[in-house]
């Protein structure tokens, strides 16, 4: 008996993504919305009945004419548009290995291939800044101390804004010899971070302040509720903000909400740390998605350039008479081809 899409959506959420593949929940959330924006696209737009809605009614056109829409309606980045189609093309693979009635749909909707984006530019804060960052919140007052050690952590451990809001009490270990965070991350992997001795003794004396056990969350919002990524972002920008304020000529880039975890990771570079390390303390999987920093950053790249700039003998190896064969040779290439 063919099953319907109904089944298959809610086997999806239900079961395969949480149960058999052990996903996030954050990955979940992530699929969860695209589906709802998709649903709410196929009734308003398309005037499709959801209660009736069938695999029939879904096909390679629908799903451009969605992906057309985010971009140009919704005005979502390339990026997000491309998060959409992850979540899309998740679903359609688990159905594919389930319904062979339904192995061609699937396939031609596994076709739509993921938009080109350009790369961004990485936003960071420079040491200096940074350190005029961690001073500005008023640590004498309970919002200010909490700000204070939410960006402190944030930077020592270069967690996703994501793990930072879900670190709990149980998380930080705190020893004489050596103190870390275990953060969440990706994938349902956890990673130890070591931490400095001093934010070890802020979180502690954090946690002991306000009588956090093991299962509560380390940041709450003024509503005593769990921070959310967007409450991070807020106290983030509120800091920036005002540090340009003070300093109209400095933190000039467009900060994203990523940009301690980005500037942890610079600065770890700038130090002569080996990209294997960075690439472990921050959770890639791919060394590749590391080596983005080396290439963003231009301090690093004048240390490559000093250090091997002795091998480069800018003396020219041509004789004049080699040098008008040479010009000769391109000028009548052309003509020989």
């Amino acid at each position: 008996m063919i099953k319907d899409l109904n089944y298959y959506i809610t086997s999806f959420f239900g079961d395969y993504l949480p149960h058999i593949l052990g996903v996030s929940k954050n990955t979940i959330l992530s699929y969860r919305d695209t589906f709802v924006l998709f649903l709410d696209y196929l009734e308003k737009n398309k005037k499709i009945n959801i209660k009736e809605l069938k695999f029939e009614n879904i096909n390679y056109s629908i799903i451009t004419d969605f992906l057309l829409y985010l971009e140009n309606d919704r005005k979502n980045s390339i990026s997000t548009r491309n998060q959409r189609l992850a979540a899309i093309h998740a679903f359609f693979k688990f159905v594919q290995k389930r319904e062979l009635s339904y192995y061609d749909l699937c396939s031609s909707i596994l076709s739509i291939t993921f938009k080109k984006a350009p790369q961004d530019t990485i936003s960071y804060f420079s040491k200096n800044e940074l350190e005029i960052l961690i001073k500005l919140p008023n640590i004498s007052k309970k919002d200010g101390f909490r700000d204070y050690v939410l960006l402190l952590t944030m930077y020592e451990t270069a967690g996703r804004v994501s793990e930072i809001a879900d670190l709990t009490r149980k998380q930080i270990t705190i020893n004489k010899d050596c103190s870390f965070i275990t953060l969440h991350g990706k994938g349902n992997k956890n990673r130890q971070v070591p931490i400095s001795k001093n934010l070890a003794d802020i979180l502690k004396k954090y946690c002991d302040n306000l009588l956090l056990s093991d299962d509560n969350y380390l940041f709450y919002s003024k509503f005593k509720e769990q921070i959310t990524t967007k409450g991070i972002n807020y106290i983030l920008d509120k800091y920036v903000d005002k540090a340009r304020q003070i300093y109209p000529d400095k933190f000039v880039q467009h900060y994203s909400s990523h940009c301690l975890r980005h500037s942890k990771a610079m600065h770890l570079l700038e130090d002569g740390v080996n990209l294997i390390y960075i690439r472990d303390f921050l959770g890639h999987t791919s060394i590749e998605t590391t080596e983005i920093y080396a290439k963003a950053n231009p301090v690093v790249k004048e240390q490559e350039i000093l250090k091997h700039s002795k091998a480069i003998d800018a003396k020219t190896k041509y004789t004049p008479k080699t040098q008008e064969d040479l010009i000769s040779f391109l000028k009548n290439y052309e003509k020989k081809n």
